[in-house]
């Protein structure tokens, strides 16, 4: 029988996994991302994650997520180092959380020197989404970007961190469609060998409901592991439940100036919100019984080599650093 719950890196006491959206602005157009529809709607406010913000946060994570943390990750309803003040927030992240840091870009806008910085920091991880091999099937899926900048920013930083001898890891992720499909395998194959430290092949997801809808029946999908993983910070300051969803969608806070994450991971509201994935039946939160995204949860126990979520690479990337 599959277990749900609090076990193995899913602790009770504070989020494995703290999601960071810094940013609503992005300068690429990609097609499986809500946000070209999301800056045309009324939710959006082009709002970018301030200073204090991000020091409670990281504070918090240092005080209550010492050693239940596991990483910090750094991304955007958009492209983070559109941020002017995304360095600074990186490395005061970096010297006070006390876990990992990573974070998530298209790439675009790493020159050499933001490049050097960033491993100077140590920073955790960094992770490219590229999505493509070749110019042809880039700029059919990340319109507006440019393959070619992109590949050589990744490649340059590889190499600066070998001559740097930089504990930060690389990565390159590959969201899986019908404009890629036919060359995942060679994506795979050409960075591992051009000495990434991990190719990260996922599923394309509907962005929990976005792009459509569940149809079968809410008790016959699995429950999410995101209630029992992460939890996300807006840079308006709210505090939301899953990081695919847009539009406020999964706010279960207003305001993180005026609550905690460790008063709120363990609250009424969490556990009802757990409740409904443990019984299939969504009453409050509406918004899971309509995301489709919970068939491809992966949980723990259900990982593999080939099959694991990114919680499991920051876990696995954690043990080899252990065991060195």
């Amino acid at each position: 029988m599959a277990e749900y719950g609090f076990y193995d890196r899913l602790t009770k006491d504070f989020p494995s996994q703290i999601i960071v959206d810094v940013c609503e602005v992005c300068n690429y157009e990609c097609i499986h991302c809500p946000q070209n529809h999301f800056k045309k709607s009324k939710y959006f406010s082009g709002a970018f994650l301030s200073e204090e913000l991000n020091k409670k946060l990281v504070d918090e994570v240092n005080e209550y997520g010492n050693g239940l943390t596991q990483q910090i990750r750094f991304t955007a309803n958009g492209e983070p180092f559109l941020h002017p003040g995304i360095i600074d927030i990186l490395e005061y992240a970096v010297l006070y959380s006390g876990t990992l840091i990573s974070v998530t870009t298209n790439g675009s806008l790493l020159d050499g020197q933001k490049i050097e910085r960033l491993l100077e920091m140590n920073i955790g991880l960094i992770d490219f989404s590229l999505d493509a091999l070749n110019d042809e099937t880039y700029i059919k899926i990340r319109r507006q970007g440019d393959f070619n900048v992109v590949r050589d920013n990744i490649l340059k930083m590889l190499d600066l961190k070998k001559r740097m001898s930089s504990s930060t890891k690389i990565v390159v992720s590959f969201v899986k469609q019908e404009q890629n499909i036919s060359e995942a395998d060679d994506f795979q194959k050409y960075w591992e060998e051009k000495g990434v430290d991990h190719v990260v092949m996922r599923k394309c997801h509907s962005a929990a409901g976005f792009f459509y809808k569940n149809n079968k029946e809410p008790s016959d999908i699995m429950p999410c592991v995101f209630p029992w993983e992460r939890i996300v910070l807006s840079p308006d300051g709210g505090l939301e439940f899953c990081p695919a969803s847009w539009e406020g969608k999964t706010t279960i806070h207003p305001n993180y100036f005026k609550t905690t994450i460790h008063d709120l991971w363990n609250s009424d509201k969490y556990t009802a919100l757990r409740n409904e994935h443990l019984i299939g039946k969504f009453n409050r939160f509406a918004v899971c019984g309509d995301c489709p995204d919970r068939e491809s949860s992966i949980w723990p126990e259900n990982r593999t080599k080939d099959y694991r979520g990114y919680g499991d690479m920051i876990s696995d990337f954690i043990s080899e650093n252990n065991g060195k």
